[in-house]
Parts: C-alpha cells; structure tokens; sequence
C-alpha cells in the first residue's frame, strides 16, 4: 500500500483530485478541501495517504498531516460514513475543529456540513467520543493552530517539520505570537 507521495503537482481539478508526479509516474490523489488550499499547481508537495482499496476501486486519499489522514481512518470505522462521506466532513470543518465538536458533542457544528444530518452527526459522536487522540492540540474554535499551519507551507516547511512545531505551541495564544513560536522551533 501507498502511504506517503512526495512530488509535484501537475493538475489540479475543481472536485478534489490532483495529479502527483513521482519520477515520472502521474498518482492520481482525492484530497479534502483543507489539503486542497495547502496545494499549488507546479509546486512540490508531500501527502500523506490513505490508500482505499475494494473489488472495483483503488482509490488514494491525501492529507497534509498524519493527524489528518488518522482522522479520515477514524470516520471510516463509523458505520454509514463512506470514505466520500468522511472526506466531505473534514472539507466543512478542521481536523481540529471536527474532533473538537465529537469530544464536545456538538452535534449541530457537525450537522452544518452539507451532505450531514444530525442523525450521521450523532453516530459520530456516539461512536468516536473519547477514541480520538490527536497530535495536535484540541480546543474548540482553535483557527489559529491552523492559520499558522498555512503560514509555515507557504513559506515552504514540509509537514512533518510543521507537526512537530506545532506542539510546542499553545492554541490559546494569539496567531502572532503562535507563528513566533512555531519559528523559534524550526530554527
């Protein structure tokens, strides 16, 4: 099984696909809309995966982090929520922010994703609470963990060096001082 591309993104299509090339070969990858905005046409980039495998279908799924790419598995296990399903839930919402909402049982933030009723909402929280152990901080509302993640890979950090330098960040803090941090741990 594939878990892990790096290479450059030759295509990148309206629906969530992209297209990685990888010495020479062209993988064709389904990303959330999260992993979507990290992403550049003829830039590089670094995907974790998730490699979807029935009788009919070999499908991967990308992600910008393990925490990400954990998260996917984890709503996969929920019965009724489809790999489809799952990665149009992370699309509405942060990885954070999403098991925010399941620890919080929120089932009206869940809800709000098209395509997510409150009945999916609460299977979700009914199966998922207490099991999601995230690397990254969880805290309810937390954008700035995230805005500092989109900081360091415009700025060209790969994702592993930005998951670590994420944790030694506090989420309260504001985004300024949050992206200080995260610096003076790259450095």
């Amino acid at each position: 099984m594939i878990g892990w591309l790096s290479g450059n993104i030759r295509d990148i299509q309206s629906d969530g696909h992209i297209v990685v090339e990888t010495h020479g070969v062209g993988y064709d990858v389904v990303v959330s809309l999260q992993t979507l905005c990290n992403l550049h046409m003829g830039k590089n980039a670094e995907l974790h995966i998730h490699t979807h495998v029935r009788e009919d279908q070999f499908i991967l799924f990308g992600f910008s982090t393990t925490d990400e790419r954990e998260m996917f598995r984890k709503l996969n296990t929920v019965s009724g929520i489809g790999a489809r399903m799952a990665l149009n839930l992370m699309s509405g919402m942060s990885c954070i922010e999403l098991a925010a909402a399941i620890e919080q049982a929120d089932d009206l933030a869940i809800a709000r994703t098209p395509g997510i009723g409150k009945k999916i909402a609460q299977r979700l929280i009914l199966e998922l609470q207490g099991k999601l152990q995230l690397d990254t901080p969880v805290s309810a509302g937390d954008g700035n963990l995230r805005d500092v993640r989109s900081a360091l890979v415009n700025l060209g950090y790969k994702p592993p060096q930005i998951d670590k330098a994420l944790k030694q960040v506090q989420p309260s803090q504001d985004f300024e001082d949050a992206f200080k941090q995260a610096l003076k741990a790259l450095n």
